[in-house]
């Protein structure tokens, strides 16, 4: 048997080592963005800002660990011969004749990561609109009138001027 085969195991439990905690991590993300969107719809800084120290210092958690997943994929991605462009867990497992047990590592670590990207970009929508409604405070207060007051149009975009589009009408 030849050093290769022989620690090919040790690699492929070295890299679901590392997967297990970084799935962890993403799932521990989760309720940390919901506190986060919490605090932006209560409109609470003090609660935000500490949520929002507790996702950053996850996301630097989730930095370090992908780093050291990306360091053993691209070792063992160069034991088994993948190229560059090969390195990930679905072609690992390929490599590995489709019984690695890393398919449900990649599906576990998918759906986190989605549902993480999702939160976020919700949190980002409140935010901006949170940002917005701020600004057009601020201007009321600075200007002493609230010039021209946005809606929404049939799409949803934000348009100028009160050009308001009933649900009523479009049923």
């Amino acid at each position: 048997m030849s050093k290769v085969e022989f620690d090919l195991p040790a690699e492929i439990r070295q890299l679901q080592d590392v997967l297990d905690p970084l799935i962890r991590l993403f799932e521990r993300l989760h309720p940390l963005l919901l506190k986060e969107r919490e605090a932006l719809n209560a409109r609470k800084p003090e609660v935000l800002e500490g949520a929002s120290e507790s996702v950053r210092a996850t996301l630097e958690e989730i930095y370090k660990t992908d780093q050291l997943r990306q360091r053993l994929t691209a070792r063992l991605g160069a034991l088994l011969g993948l190229g560059p462009d090969q390195l990930s867990l679905k072609h690992l497992n390929e490599a590995l004749g489709g019984d690695s047990g890393l398919p449900s590592y990649r599906e576990r670590l998918t759906q986190a990561i989605q549902k993480a990207e999702v939160l976020n970009r919700e949190n980002q929508a409140i935010f901006a609109g949170v940002l917005s409604a701020t600004e057009s405070m601020l201007r009321v207060l600075k200007e002493g009138n609230q010039g021209p007051v946005s809606s929404y149009n049939r799409r949803g975009d934000r348009q100028p001027g009160a050009n308001f589009h009933f649900l009523s009408r479009q049923l």
